[in-house]
């Protein structure tokens, strides 16, 4: 289908978490996108020491995750290159490949302070709009300097989202938790863990463990 808008989630769903699905419902009511692609990272190259699940466990609970939502897919393309990835190099070949339609990139606001460290950082402009989650939803939206002028030219844009306090960091722990002696330990982390993540991967995790057992 050609001229799609196309929101385009990047990350190493280290879980996928309920945090995650709202950024793609808040960007993709922004952009009003045709189609949200959540693009799991192979070997990111600002986090080349990750302890990250194997790529075919994270490529797993993310459809498990978006399941039953048919504008959402997962786009493997990153975990199926060699090598580290660099985000202008994806939406480079993104662009080649589907050249009717126009991309949006979501990133975090954390990561928009960094955004000029990039590869090639002033290309991915070239290839597509870039998006900013905001969970403030309120007071200024900061840009640093050198960006402004994407700003201006609507190249950038903030995606306002409701704050939702989960993280992958905070998930992996809970799931160490879970083999606690101690049974209140035990029980907060399993309601936390039930409360963060999408049913179907909850699920999945508990019956085919993938994140630690370390006693606390």
């Amino acid at each position: 289908m050609p001229n799609r808008q196309i929101c385009i989630i990047g990350g190493t769903f280290n879980p996928i978490h309920m945090g995650h699905l709202q950024m793609a419902r808040s960007a993709q009511a922004q952009c009003m996108a045709d189609e949200v692609w959540f693009m799991p990272a192979g070997q990111p190259w600002q986090k080349p020491n990750a302890e990250l699940a194997p790529t075919d466990i994270r490529k797993k609970l993310v459809e498990l995750a978006i399941d039953g939502v048919h504008s959402w897919r997962v786009e493997p393309f990153e975990i199926e290159h060699v090598g580290p990835t660099y985000t202008v190099d994806t939406l480079e070949k993104f662009s080649e490949k589907y050249p009717d339609d126009k991309f949006s990139f979501v990133i975090g606001a954390d990561q928009l302070a960094n955004l000029t460290s990039w590869k090639h950082w002033q290309s991915l402009f070239d290839y597509a709009r870039i998006g900013v989650v905001d969970r403030t939803q309120w007071g200024d939206f900061k840009v640093p300097e050198a960006l402004k002028r994407h700003l201006l030219q609507d190249r950038l844009f903030r995606i306002p989202m409701p704050s939702v306090n989960i993280s992958s960091t905070q998930i992996r722990r809970q799931f160490e938790l879970l083999a606690s002696p101690n049974a209140e330990l035990a029980e907060t982390a399993r309601f936390t863990l039930e409360a963060c993540l999408p049913t179907a991967v909850y699920k999945y995790l508990t019956e085919h463990p993938v994140y630690g057992r370390a006693q606390p």
